[in-house]
């Protein structure tokens, strides 16, 4: 670092420093301020009379500050090392201000040349950005924890959307099987009172009564078969399988036909798809169940004359697609937008839960990636699954 001799470049710097932008002052050996410049008068707030001669203990914060910076700054510039130094500085009105700092060494009196500028604004900046920085990270910890324990809640109500639309599923189950069993209940016993009335009549032979037993295993059996059904048709399924929409169809229709029977309600089928998905098979087959029943209900509570659902199946250029189409009239224009809406039910005073229509459209959209619509035809209300290709 180049030493100046202040005798010598006095002019020089008068020339240079004295008049430029930049805060300019020059202590002696005991740090007592010998000459400074009007930028530096400026920065500081003092008019020259005021600063010169005085210890440059005035323009440090505190005396701890000013000792600290005597013994990193003079320290430094004496041994002609470099110094260039972002430090705070006390203003005439007793304010902080920051300034950078660099210095000389002048040899023939030992005295020092300082140079600052005036960076306080820029500190500020940069202190109000770290506190923004700050603030933003403790937001986004709120945030994230806030996020955290709304997700919490959303799988606590999901898990009990989910546990509830169960119960539905296991009392709607519960009477599909009875009315699947009743008709082989009922052979069973008109088989096993006339077994019983040919023993007490000792009038029975034995090829027949062989046979009556046979009729009764073959029941029994059906019985059995029937269970296996809907535990294999309820239980869910986390893999994706290989199926079609006519096999999901004819999975639900083989659940419901018994009831549809017993209520003459006819059901149709238009199968024109016929073409290999890969999906949840059984999740898939209860919404196509879920849909059927809401027909069924519909035919029931309306009354209507020579009930009939239809199912057909197509394909377009995204889709593989189901419908399921009945004759009950529709849904009310009113509603339509609101059918697949949590605990929305048209069925409040039936036991209906509003969770059917919901979960259908949780399992075709949100886990089958698909698509679950409803429009309104002539004679009654059209639902479409859309499952992509």
């Amino acid at each position: 670092m180049p030493i100046l001799d202040i005798e010598q470049n006095y002019e020089r710097l008068d020339k240079i420093f004295f008049n430029s932008g930049v805060g300019i002052f020059i202590v002696d050996k005991n740090r007592n301020i010998l000459e400074c410049n009007e930028t530096f008068c400026r920065i500081f707030g003092y008019e020259y009379n005021e600063i010169i001669g005085k210890s440059a203990r005035v323009v440090h914060v505190s005396e701890k500050k000013y000792l600290h910076f005597a013994e990193i700054g003079f320290n430094k510039v004496r041994k002609n090392q470099a110094l260039y130094l972002n430090y705070e500085f006390r203003h005439k009105s007793g304010k902080t201000i920051w300034l950078r700092i660099s210095g000389d060494s002048i040899t023939s009196k030992k005295e020092v040349l300082w140079i600052v500028v005036d960076i306080t604004e820029q500190v500020l900046v940069e202190k109000k950005l770290k506190e923004s920085k700050l603030k933003i990270k403790r937001l986004n910890k709120t945030l994230n924890c806030e996020v955290e324990n709304q997700l919490r809640v959303i799988r606590q109500q999901d898990e009990q959307l989910q546990y509830q639309s169960r119960l539905v599923q296991m009392g709607e189950m519960l009477n599909m099987i009875a009315h699947q069993w009743r008709q082989p209940l009922s052979a069973i016993s008109a088989t096993t009172s006339f077994l019983s009335a040919s023993l007490m009549l000792d009038s029975f032979k034995k090829d027949e009564f062989l046979g009556e037993i046979g009729k009764i295993e073959e029941y029994a059996k059906h019985l059995s078969n029937t269970i296996d059904d809907f535990r294999n048709f309820f239980k869910p399924t986390k893999a994706k399988e290989t199926t079609t929409l006519e096999e999901l169809s004819n999975m639900a229709i083989n659940m419901v036909k018994a009831i549809l029977h017993t209520h003459k309600i006819k059901i149709d089928t238009n199968y024109k798809c016929d073409k290999p998905i890969m999906t949840y098979k059984n999740e898939v087959a209860q919404v196509i169940l879920n849909l059927i029943k809401n027909s069924q209900d519909a035919l029931l509570e309306r009354k209507i004359e020579s009930p009939l659902i239809e199912i057909t199946t197509c394909r377009d250029k995204d889709f593989f697609c189901l419908g399921i189409k009945d004759n009950a009239g529709g849904v009310n224009e009113e509603i339509i937008d609101k059918i697949f809406d949590l605990y929305f039910s048209t069925k409040s005073d039936k036991n209906g839960t509003g969770l059917g229509l919901y979960m259908s459209r949780i399992i075709i959209e949100d886990h089958c990636k698909g698509k679950l619509e409803v429009q309104n035809l002539k004679n009654g209300a059209l639902f479409t699954i859309k499952l992509p290709k």
